[in-house]
């Protein structure tokens, strides 16, 4: 009996050995804290999240080169999406909006209390509007269209806002007609056509995340008492006419007084500019638009081009030639 005893015993001695030992290791595993804090991946959206500016994270530094181009200066605020190590956390959190700049810094707290401070590095490859002439004076007439100013800089999607801004501070927003060649082209006039006070004004310029650049001096005049005429579509859909029809093109500044002398479709044609000649019957009395008949011999098929469209000659003390600004959908003449 004492034989069966002992064979019986050391067995299980060795297994409670076992399972302690055991046990000993898996709590050690389960308690260990890990100690990484790296930076995986730093994004930044910007255009609306349409483009992503991906940084270089080497070292203690994360290096963030703004694109080169005039297209999108630094915004007041972005919202890096951050990737790090797991178990980790990081402050700024990934997502909190931040103003980017040389400098700032991020902190990344590994799970056992190690901290690693990351320094923005940022190269800013991106320019602001500047004025390339502020000695050539424009004088110009309520409602007169094609002017420009030549900038530095423009935004390449045509975004930029163009201001006429008095002493008081106070802006009128100009009616944009186009962005191009280092000009913005524009009328002087505001965006629901009622007009500017006469006076001399600076020149501002705002880009789309709403940074202003003003002109030194006040180099645009706008002359008292006088507007001028153009023509303004808001239609929502293809204008169809027919040939022979009478038409009411809307136009803005119109007076019973209105010399309006010539008016034009102008379209394209096999990639060369041409124009048809539309026989203008007079102003209407509420004096909100201009009477006009397609001629019988009209071609069928072309569309007025969305820029520049239709264009109105008038007399003031001289001729002067009133373009559409653009529009979305053409005049096409049809069967």
């Amino acid at each position: 009996m004492k034989k069966t005893t002992t064979l019986y015993r050391i067995p299980t001695l060795l297994l409670a050995v076992g399972i302690t030992l055991f046990s000993a290791c898996k709590k050690e595993y389960e308690t260990a804290l890990t100690p990484y804090t790296e930076i995986t991946s730093f994004k930044i959206p910007y255009n609306a999240g349409k483009d992503t500016i991906v940084a270089a994270v080497d070292g203690e530094n994360i290096y963030v080169s703004w694109p080169g181009s005039t297209e999108w200066p630094i915004p007041e605020t972005v919202a890096p999406i951050i990737n790090i190590s797991k178990n980790a956390s990081i402050s700024p959190a990934s997502g909190t909006a931040i103003a980017l700049k040389d400098g700032l810094q991020y902190q990344v707290k590994a799970q056992d209390g190690t901290i690693k401070t990351y320094t923005i590095k940022l190269s800013n490859g991106s320019l602001l509007p500047s004025f390339r002439d502020e000695e050539t004076q424009i004088t110009a007439i309520v409602g007169q269209s094609n002017f420009s100013i030549p900038m530095n800089n423009l935004m390449l999607d045509g975004s930029d806002s163009l201001y006429l801004v008095n002493d008081q501070n106070k802006a009128y927003k100009l009616m944009l007609n186009k962005v191009e060649n280092g000009l913005i082209i524009f009328y002087v006039d505001q965006q629901d056509g009622s007009g500017i006070p006469s006076g001399d004004y600076y020149a501002q310029v705002m880009n789309k995340f709403g940074i202003p650049v003003k002109s030194s001096k006040k180099f645009v005049s706008v002359a008292a008492d006088q507007a001028l005429p153009y023509v303004y579509f808001n239609h929502a859909k293809e204008w169809q006419v027919k040939r022979g029809e009478i038409i009411n093109l809307p136009a803005r500044h119109l007076n019973k007084t209105s010399d309006i002398r010539v008016v034009n479709l102008n379209y394209t044609e096999d990639g060369f500019p041409n124009s048809l000649s539309l026989n203008f019957l007079g102003i209407s009395d509420d004096l909100k638009s201009i009477k006009v008949q397609i001629p019988e011999d009209a071609p069928i098929g072309i569309s007025s081009d969305l820029n520049n469209g239709i264009s109105i000659r008038v007399r003031l003390d001289r001729f002067i030639t009133q373009v559409t600004p653009y529009y979305n959908y053409p005049i096409k003449i049809v069967e």
